[in-house]
């Protein structure tokens, strides 16, 4: 009976040293606050995007997949758990939504063909997909310099199904006004008409 306490304290024991080691000297938390939330890449589209559309939408960063897709009714159990596992890494780097009432409008991915920073070089297949099941819109955005907020606001509405206003030009222009005639007038206008008929 003393073996087998004992034999159980050293399995004890045994366990927390590896626990003790597997948590980085004890310490459970190994953490620091990260210097910025952003990328400067996306520092600049976001602040781009205010510009463009923050009048009209909310803009949300970093949101995950599974924060704005459910799964539609009668599906199978094996089927959630498959794309569930599919899903669930997945994030969109903006989401736009609705200021009245919050609801999802589109969802927007910066796309870098050199890879850097860690957005998206290729197209997300499964995302893609996923999105276009659940109606919501998916706005791919190329990285690059010199963007115009009336670019962006453009390229999104028209992604939306939505035209542009565009600013009207006003040029200035004469506007001719009728004479006011007194009734000889009228009768010399009138009588010189008739005779050169």
């Amino acid at each position: 009976m003393e073996f087998v306490l004992l034999s159980i304290l050293i399995l004890v024991v045994i366990a927390a040293v590896i626990a003790g080691r597997m948590t980085d000297n004890g310490n459970p938390y190994p953490f620091k606050s990260k210097s910025t939330l952003f990328t400067q890449v996306e520092k600049s589209f976001l602040a781009l995007l205010e510009q463009s559309v923050g009048e009209d939408y909310k803009i949300v960063s970093r949101v995950k997949l599974v924060d704005i897709i459910d799964f539609k009714s009668g599906i199978s159990v094996k089927s959630k758990r498959m794309a569930l596992a599919k899903a669930k890494n997945k994030q969109l780097d903006f989401v736009l939504l609705d200021k009245q009432n919050f609801n999802i409008v589109a969802a927007i991915d910066l796309v870098n063909n050199n890879n850097k920073e860690g957005h998206k070089a290729q197209k997300d297949w499964f995302v893609g997909g996923a999105l276009e099941s659940a109606g919501i819109p998916h706005i791919r955005m190329k990285v690059k310099a010199g963007y115009k907020s009336s670019e962006v606001r453009q390229a999104i509405l028209f992604k939306l199904g939505k035209k542009a206003v565009r600013q009207p030009i006003v040029k200035a222009k004469t506007i001719m006004r009728p004479a006011v005639l007194s009734p000889t007038q009228i009768k010399a206008s009138n009588s010189t008409a008739l005779a050169q008929v």
